[in-house]
């Protein structure tokens, strides 16, 4: 199941169920290229999270998979992402959650109960009986399908590959709960972790509406999309914990607390940093910044952009090696995009932008729906280039002209003050509250919302002196 947030008309990361590696079917793969296969995956949605954190997980997990009648045939990774998910990649058991999720836990019981619930897919083997679609096919499924509505462009080549995602049906939903329930009844955990857990997802999307300015969107995110996560679902939880008997203590608490201590929250270093419209990353010296109403969403390989809520613009910044001519890098992006789309390009524009060597390439895309117009804007710093491609309805391109002016180098003073965000676990003293506690969170927007989200508080529900709570602050290690 994927747990929480996609990102969004984008899509990008996937919201899935599970993740169908790409290639020949499972059963005709060779061992080592299905090993090669999930390596990948895990590479592709930011890598290993190493340290503690990941060995705490793989310690549940194998106790979770021990109930299911699976000890030490299970693989529990921690993925080093931001975005709130979890999953089971086929064949075999190999479960992974993001750091992005285990964040917004409160317990080693909640954490049992993502683990079990997809240790459960495996066990009813559900990856045999679901249905195999694309969600991340590049810019022509995030950005142009948005844009008119054509199943043409959705050929587009991905700047950074295919991930496809199999979409569980609500009974199978509803089965993993079940037996999720069970391992939590077998070893011990509370079985309300579940309901608690999925309410929690609940409210971290509605947050994160707020956050993007979509708190009235009406679209259902991808993952209510391929996992029904209703009130319905969150009733029927509750009822099957209530007659697994009755709710247990929330233990562990402190020990999964102090687990996460220090854990990174948000953007990893090493993929730069995005800050409400603007982004930049310190290791490679750029920075850029979107016009007002745009959201910015990081990704191990690429930033999604995506224009105001209707206005139907859609980017990917990207970079890799100026191997000769920088114009001709540019027509190899466009050309790398476009497949097999009809594409007409229009003369390049060499420029400075910012003191930094530029090429605008505009083009204009066919489909039936009428004509896209495409633009890569691409920019030589040494022996490598970084890039814009963007696409926007008939007339619409110059909305991205802020942006692409906007690219400049990092200052050192910059980057070395760009630091990552770190969850710390305190304890709540005689004269704190939770008012005080989220000033101290490392965030200009939200901060009470932010605080309760993550400590799984009720909107306006006080903390207590000697409660352990969860801080997310920034110049720690």
């Amino acid at each position: 199941m994927v747990w929480r947030r996609t990102l969004r008309s984008l899509a990008a990361l996937a919201a899935a169920t599970g993740v169908a590696l790409t290639g020949a079917p499972a059963q005709a793969q060779s061992r080592s290229s299905q090993e090669q296969q999930k390596a990948e995956l895990v590479a592709q949605l930011g890598g290993r999270y190493e340290g503690p954190q990941q060995a705490y997980v793989a310690r549940v997990g194998e106790r979770v998979a021990a109930a299911a009648g699976r000890p030490a045939q299970c693989r529990f990774t921690l993925v080093n992402s931001e975005v709130v998910n979890a999953f089971a990649a086929p064949p075999g058991c190999d479960v992974y959650v993001t750091r992005g999720l285990l964040a917004i836990l409160n317990s080693e019981d909640e954490l049992a109960a993502v683990l079990g619930h997809e240790v459960g897919h495996v066990a009813a083997n559900h990856s045999g009986r679901r249905q195999q679609r694309s969600l991340f096919t590049g810019l022509g499924a995030l950005a142009v399908g948005v844009l008119t509505g054509s199943s043409e462009l959705a050929q587009v080549a991905s700047q950074v590959g295919q991930l496809n995602v199999l979409s569980y049906s609500r009974n199978q939903e509803f089965e993993a709960d079940s037996l999720g329930l069970r391992y939590l009844a077998q070893t011990g955990y509370a079985p309300d972790a579940l309901a608690d857990l999925l309410r929690a997802l609940q409210a971290e999307d509605t947050l994160e509406n707020r956050l993007r300015g979509r708190e009235d969107a009406k679209t259902t995110p991808v993952w209510g999309r391929t996992h029904p996560l209703t009130a319905d679902r969150i009733t029927r939880a509750v009822d099957l914990a209530r007659r697994s008997g009755p709710p247990g203590p929330p233990e562990r608490r402190d020990e999964f607390l102090s687990a996460l201590d220090g854990l990174i929250y948000g953007d990893d270093p090493d993929q730069g940093f995005v800050d409400g419209r603007r982004f930049a990353h310190p290791q490679l010296g750029i920075a850029f910044e979107a016009p007002p109403g745009f959201i910015l969403t990081n990704t191990p390989r690429a930033v999604k952009i995506e224009g105001p809520q209707g206005s139907s613009l859609a980017a990917e910044f990207s970079a890799g090696r100026a191997a000769g001519d920088l114009e001709t890098y540019a027509q190899d992006v466009l050309r790398r995009m476009a497949g097999q789309t009809p594409v007409r390009a229009y003369p390049s524009e060499r420029t400075r932008m910012n003191g930094v060597e530029a090429v605008v390439l505009p083009a204009v895309a066919s489909t039936r729906s009428g004509q896209v117009e495409v633009t890569i804007a691409a920019y030589a710093l040494g022996d490598r280039a970084f890039h814009f491609a963007a696409l926007s309805p008939a007339g619409r391109s110059p909305g991205f002209d802020p942006l692409i002016g906007s690219f400049r180098r990092l200052s050192a003073e910059e980057a070395r003050a760009l630091r990552p965000r770190r969850i710390e676990v305190v304890t709540v003293g005689a004269g704190d509250t939770a008012e005080s506690l989220a000033r101290r969170m490392a965030f200009e927007d939200l901060r009470r919302e932010r605080f309760e989200l993550i400590n799984g508080l009720q909107p306006g529900e006080p903390v207590r002196p000697g409660q352990r709570v969860k801080l997310v602050t920034s110049g720690r290690r």
